[in-house]
């Protein structure tokens, strides 16, 4: 057995899922001698300045892949437009909300809170940035957390253990953040594992990359909480009073069992939802380039 190429003699997806990773490293480390990135950013600027020049190794290293590797368009890996990427963007902005929502509920039942308008504290310009940074942030992980890495290793062990891999270096990637805890990192795993079965009921990242939006956005941009542990210009800050345990605490709800229930339910729900699917358009790549990915989500 070669233990490079499969019978069709093409690259084993553990050796494209590497390859992806080698290039990736490369490509960031060059354009870090370009513009130092530093660690640990403080200003929204900095952090505009660190997903920036971070989010082009992830798209580079994609196009790589698919156009000396596996010799296959974009649209199959979920990454293109394509008919239905307008309807799965905004679905995934409407459960973000429903969570949201949730979470503001719950608060309220569990000791209140009270809502401190701070959006004139800080300058339009850093509003701006910041809004900017979400948006950049949230592409680059589902690149690099939904996007090829997870899908060629479904293709080589299948989608669960590739879910969770990824998932699982989903969490740990964010105990590097402030305030990080154990049960944000297992809870931010949930997560990963939430957007992942997003992407795996429509094939496409539009879905997964607009309920990670609209999950940081309304809850650090507008609501003023702690996401992830890193604390963001916002429209509003919460000051809640319920239990730490429930809502988390300085890493924010990611780190209380309020993210826990939020999160293993709408991946509950996505799972056996019939409201989203797989593009006709996108159908059809899979099943021309089934060699090279995962095609069947029924066995999801």
């Amino acid at each position: 057995m070669n233990i490079l190429l499969n019978a069709k003699h093409e690259l084993r997806s553990g050796w494209k899922f590497t390859a992806y990773w080698v290039l990736f490293v490369i490509l960031l480390f060059a354009i870090s001698i370009a513009v130092p990135l530093g660690t640990g950013p403080q200003t929204q600027l900095e952090r505009l300045i660190l997903v920036t020049v971070t989010f082009p190794p992830a798209v580079v290293a994609l196009w790589l892949m698919l156009k000396f590797v596996d010799k296959a368009p974009m649209a199959v890996f979920g990454v293109t437009f394509h008919e239905r990427w307008f309807r799965d963007f905004n679905v995934g902005l409407v459960i973000a909300a429903g969570m949201l929502s949730i979470l503001v509920v719950t608060t309220g039942i569990w000791g209140g809170f009270t809502m401190l308008w701070t959006g004139t504290d800080a300058a339009a310009r850093s509003l701006i940035v910041t809004i900017a940074v979400l948006i950049i942030a949230a592409a680059q992980e589902e690149l690099i957390f939904r996007g090829y890495p997870l899908q060629v290793l479904m293709k080589g062990i299948g989608p669960w253990p590739a879910i969770l891999t990824m998932s699982t270096m989903f969490g740990l990637v964010h105990l590097m953040n402030d305030n990080a805890t154990i049960v944000g990192a297992i809870n931010t795993m949930l997560a990963g594992v939430m957007l992942s079965i997003a992407y795996l009921r429509t094939r496409s990242l539009w879905l997964p990359y607009g309920l990670h939006l609209g999950w940081n956005v309304g809850l650090g941009f507008v609501l003023g909480y702690p996401l992830s542990g890193i604390k963001v210009d916002s429209l509003w800050t919460k000051v809640a009073r319920a239990p730490r345990w429930l809502i988390g605490s300085e890493y924010g709800p990611e780190g209380g069992i309020i993210g826990t229930i939020i999160f293993g339910a709408v991946s509950v729900l996505l799972y056996r939802t019939r409201a989203v699917g797989i593009s006709p358009r996108i159908q059809s790549l899979l099943t021309e380039n089934a060699s090279k990915i995962y095609v069947s989500e029924k066995s999801a």
